[in-house]
């Protein structure tokens, strides 16, 4: 039964701009953001859509389904969701009130 579940896992593309974003959240000095950012990417690989306990997941974008939020404390990572791949691309991260 586990293979049925990790099958329908989704896969993780870290694009560019993620990876700048948090290049510079960690030169400011803000280390401990690497487990908050795994931890989500863990969560989210199982279920992208649905908040969650630990996850608040909003829908940013009415115009396109595909592209949501979740909320680390401070932080705001943005991703969309490609349904036909199983995939989730990190497309920014950055410190609420900073971005979009």
């Amino acid at each position: 039964m586990q293979s049925n579940k990790k099958s329908s896992n989704y896969k993780i593309v870290q694009g560019r701009g993620f990876l700048r974003d948090v290049k510079k959240i960690l030169k400011s000095g803000d280390k401990s953001v690497l487990l908050d950012i795994q931890e989500v990417i863990d969560e989210l690989k199982i279920n992208p859509h649905k908040k969650q306990p630990k996850l608040d997941i909003k829908l940013i974008s009415p115009k396109k389904e595909s592209t949501y939020r979740v909320r680390l404390g401070k932080y705001r990572l943005v991703y969309e969701i490609d349904e036909s791949n199983k995939a989730i691309s990190l497309t920014m991260f950055f410190i609420r009130g900073k971005g979009y």
